[in-house]
């Protein structure tokens, strides 16, 4: 038997999991992650990657706690794409340095797009039709509002946080996978023949961690889903957009949001969320297809889609329970016997996710001993995930 010693094993290799890595190890932490499947397989892959500093949460004036909590973190991001952040991100590609906000040809929902860019005073700008994006102009008559978000390409992101720790990264095969709690540390079995004893263990596996909850045997931490089905378009449109749509109905979510990402055959699709992928979570693909072909007609009447290719597939965001089931304001840690569950609730709060992570560390009197660990150089490394609007 072999007994490997290290300060903390997270358990879960999406961008949560690989940033709080990266912090740990960092600040001195022997720290390792295990995972089953490939890196970001799950929520993370499946992310648009906006980094978002909230506006999309205030539309219609009303600041809520989710649109405070992460107001700051585009600038975070950008400090760490600079090379000069907490975590180095100078190999990640960035899809688009702005994002732009567009109302429906309706007075209500200008109104609830100017009300929203007045509660997040700073962070978005009217922009004049001489400066809009090729995709609107000549198309629509204004107005565009442009964020100060950005957008990360997501592959690129996993390789990245992976590839700065990469020797303290395994797969594993979670059937094999027992824990033992005991009152000082907690025993990891990743094999009949294999042991790592650590400090605390962290669980960042999104949706894994509700069969993680029941393995160690939670009493006080419950964990959420809530489902959307998300749209992939594959066309020939060769000028980019990152936009949300704002409804003309009074709700936080705007009716559609935007993404473009290249692909590996040369096309470029439009991966498509908001309100289209939370109300389509209720559809079959088929529906919800239907839905989107009907949504984009309507919305960009001078496009033409009969040649494109379309594609949904169903994600569930795994997040810590909230009173009626409603979307958290914030990432999530919850202590119990030696281990974290965390969740990070939006792509965006995973350096924030860390922060919190670290303060009850310290909190706890776990301190960075400066020690390097021991890798587990008999397993492999897991891979990254292929993106979904790479679908055959």
């Amino acid at each position: 038997m072999t007994v490997v010693q290290n300060d903390l094993v997270i358990i879960g290799g999406g961008i949560a999991g690989l940033w709080l890595l990266n912090r740990l190890r960092n600040e001195g932490y022997s720290a390792i992650l295990l995972e089953s499947e490939k890196l970001g397989s799950g929520q993370s892959i499946a992310s648009q990657g906006m980094i978002h500093g909230g506006l999309k949460y205030a539309l219609g004036g009303t600041l809520t706690g989710a649109s405070e909590s992460i107001a700051d973190m585009p600038a975070h991001w950008k400090k760490c794409l600079a090379g000069v952040g907490d975590v180095d991100l100078r190999q990640t590609g960035l899809l688009s340095d702005a994002y732009y906000l567009w109302p429906r040809d309706s007075m209500r929902s200008r109104f609830n797009a100017f009300l929203g860019s007045k509660a997040v005073r700073g962070k978005a700008t009217n922009v004049a039709p001489g400066q809009w994006p090729d995709f609107f102009k000549g198309n629509i008559k204004g107005p565009l509002y442009r964020l100060h978000d950005i957008v990360l390409d997501v592959p690129s992101l996993l390789a990245n946080l992976s590839g700065n720790c990469r020797d303290w990264i395994h797969q594993v095969d979670k059937r094999q996978l027992d824990f033992t709690v005991s009152a000082d540390k907690v025993t990891t079995s990743i094999s009949a023949d294999l042991q790592i004893e650590s400090k605390r263990l962290v669980c960042t596996a999104g949706a894994g961690n509700e069969a993680l909850l029941s393995r160690l045997g939670s009493r006080s931490v419950s964990m959420q889903r809530r489902p959307l089905q998300m749209v992939i378009v594959k066309h020939n449109y060769s000028a980019p957009l990152y936009v949300h749509c704002v409804s003309d109905q009074l709700t936080a979510t705007p009716e559609l949001t935007i993404t473009s990402h290249p692909c590996s055959d040369g096309s470029t699709a439009w991966y498509l969320g908001g309100e289209l992928a939370e109300t389509g979570a209720l559809l079959d693909q088929a529906a919800q297809l239907a839905a989107a072909r009907a949504k984009l007609s309507n919305l960009f009447p001078w496009c033409d889609f009969n040649n494109a290719q379309w594609h949904s597939f169903f994600i569930d965001r795994a997040e810590a329970l909230q009173p009626g089931g409603k979307r958290p304001d914030n990432c999530s840690i919850e202590s119990e016997n030696g281990i974290y569950y965390c969740w990070p609730t939006k792509l965006t709060l995973a350096p924030n996710l860390a922060n919190r992570v670290l303060m009850q560390l310290h909190k706890e009197g776990i301190k960075p001993q400066g020690l390097v660990g021991q890798p587990l150089r008999d397993l492999p490394f897991p891979g990254i995930a292929t993106p979904p609007w790479e679908f055959p």
